[in-house]
């Protein structure tokens, strides 16, 4: 039986806004917008050069369903390069691209095959002669909570069978919505040789043999996707396989913790997290949150640099210089046990409570406003992180009502 090799890949979000970045320096948030672009395109150029066999896109190419014009034409020059070079490309769209939303309807090369939004098989032989059976389905409505596995067919005559899965594992604790959820036991049950996941953004291998494989996105987009992204290169044979990390990431979003004990003017505070940001490890631009400790020690006139945004548009100046820049896009308080024991009993009372909030409590608590009837329409549930970042910035509302930024 002839080996395989393909790239796996999810959740490329073309086109992502970047919201609330504007204010960066033009030349810096020109690239940023740029990234996701670049992130595939490093993808298909190293596609070429391995000269895979073919590659699987796992939901979510675009960030909105109403997908621009600039994204789809830019999507097509890349698969048009995959064509020359006799690549071909096995597609399923997501929660975010799902099949209702508006698109052009561009002329794609033939190497690119797309499932509908019907669970269907399609046939690949390989160059070598390996026979290979991809089976998925495509979204045709953002909102898709019924478990789709059952609609898999279990027995396929190929050398190779390939499940393309976009939704959630039931026991992963996700910010991402539970869509098409399913159990790693469900998938094993099927007897395919290589599950190719998507909708989840942290990278992740939920089963060795056979492998259950959630990429990752191939660039992160908000601070919450910190560290490497990209794509998995895959190789099957009979008896074994081999995952191959590839970072395609054009920036990469990092966080970095700084105490500030001993320190007392504004000029040491300035220079101690300029020096923690130039330390931090990147090959490519990134943009930094900095986690700052011990601040209770400070004086009034400092306290007032850090609350007002001096300190951030200070260290802003010069984090745009350099190469790779280190942007620092944010200063965060990182509260203390001795912050929590100096507030009076009832306040303390409240944060205790706040700590062990857990998620489900937490969506108890919002439950009347988000069921409220004229506003249930516009919100999404809210995913585990999601309530824990709302919990952590009350907390921080509380500790320090002047100093969030």
């Amino acid at each position: 039986m002839e080996k395989i090799r393909f790239i796996h890949c999810a959740d490329l979000h073309l086109d992502s806004p970047f919201r609330g970045l504007q204010h960066l320096p033009p030349e810096l948030f020109a690239r940023i917008q740029n990234s996701t672009f670049a992130s595939f395109e490093k993808l298909v150029k190293r596609a070429i050069h391995e000269q895979v066999d073919f590659i699987v896109i796992s939901g979510d190419l675009f960030d909105e369903e109403d997908r621009s014009i600039r994204a789809q034409a830019r999507l097509l020059n890349q698969f048009n390069l995959l064509y020359k070079n006799e690549i071909p490309v096995y597609v399923i769209h997501g929660n975010h691209d799902y099949l209702g939303g508006f698109r052009l309807k561009l002329d794609m090369p033939d190497n690119i095959h797309v499932f509908n939004n019907k669970t269907e098989v399609k046939e690949l032989i390989t160059k070598k002669g390996a026979v290979v059976k991809l089976t998925g389905f495509s979204y045709d409505t953002r909102h898709i909570r019924d478990r789709r596995i059952s609609e898999y067919p279990k027995q396929l005559e190929a050398d190779y069978v390939i499940g393309l899965l976009h939704g959630s594992e039931g026991s992963l604790h996700s910010e991402h919505e539970n869509y098409a959820p399913f159990s790693i036991s469900e998938l094993k049950e099927k007897n395919y040789h290589y599950w190719a996941l998507g909708h989840i953004h942290q990278r992740q291998v939920l089963n060795p043999a056979p492998p259950i494989v959630y990429p990752g996105n191939i660039q992160g987009r908000h601070r919450k996707e910190t560290g490497e992204k990209g794509c998995y290169l895959v190789e099957l044979d009979k008896h074994d396989s081999f995952l191959t990390f590839i970072p395609t990431q054009e920036m990469i979003w990092g966080e970095v913790e700084v105490s500030l004990a001993g320190f007392e003017r504004f000029g040491e505070i300035y220079q101690h997290i300029k020096r923690a940001a130039e330390e931090y490890e990147t090959q490519v631009d990134c943009l930094l949150q900095i986690h700052i400790r011990d601040v209770n020690g400070l004086s009034p006139d400092v306290l007032a640099a850090v609350e007002n945004g001096d300190l951030l548009q200070a260290l802003q100046e010069d984090s745009a210089e350099g190469e790779p820049v280190r942007w620092i896009h944010s200063i965060k308080p990182v509260p203390s046990e001795t912050d929590i024991d100096s507030k009076d009993p009832f306040i303390k009372d409240v944060l205790q409570t706040l700590k062990k909030m857990d998620a489900e409590e937490g969506r108890e608590a919002l439950a009347e406003l988000i069921e409220h009837p004229g506003l249930y329409r516009f919100l999404d549930p809210l995913g585990e992180e999601e309530m824990s970042d709302l919990v952590q910035e009350a907390v921080e509302l509380i500790l320090y009502p002047k100093r969030v930024q």
